[in-house]
């Protein structure tokens, strides 16, 4: 991932949603948007060779690819969370930020009882 590329990304996006707010600031929500989808895909497109990588690590070391899947998507509902917690910030919409950080952080609560459960599990095998 090119790390220049992304702060020259942000760094537009942001002169250019200052520039937008003293004129027009509905329009500097837009450009927010935009910038964060830009910035957003590019890192997606960076994350497929790591997960590429961590899938043989997985393969190797005979971990449950099921225990694996549901440790990706905690991971992806966090990061997206916080995604979208950033928007809503950028929007000055910080009440309808708090409430999707609540419902990402019981959405990865209920998405982590497997583990849990497979964690016990392994544990009381091993008593």
């Amino acid at each position: 991932m090119d790390v220049f590329k992304l702060v020259a990304i942000g760094i537009t996006g942001a002169i250019a949603c200052l520039l937008l707010k003293k004129t027009d600031g509905q329009y500097a929500a837009l450009v927010a948007v935009a910038t964060g989808i830009v910035i957003l895909i590019i890192c997606i497109k960076s994350l497929a060779s790591v997960l590429v990588s961590l899938q043989e690590i997985v393969d190797k070391t005979g971990i449950d690819n099921a225990l694996f899947s549901s440790l990706m998507k905690i991971v992806g509902v966090g990061y997206l969370t916080e995604f979208a917690c950033g928007l809503c910030d950028d929007m000055d919409c910080g009440g309808i930020s708090k409430k999707i950080a609540l419902g990402g952080k019981i959405a990865i609560f209920l998405m982590s009882l497997p583990i849990v459960n497979a964690l016990i599990d392994t544990v009381a095998g091993l008593i």
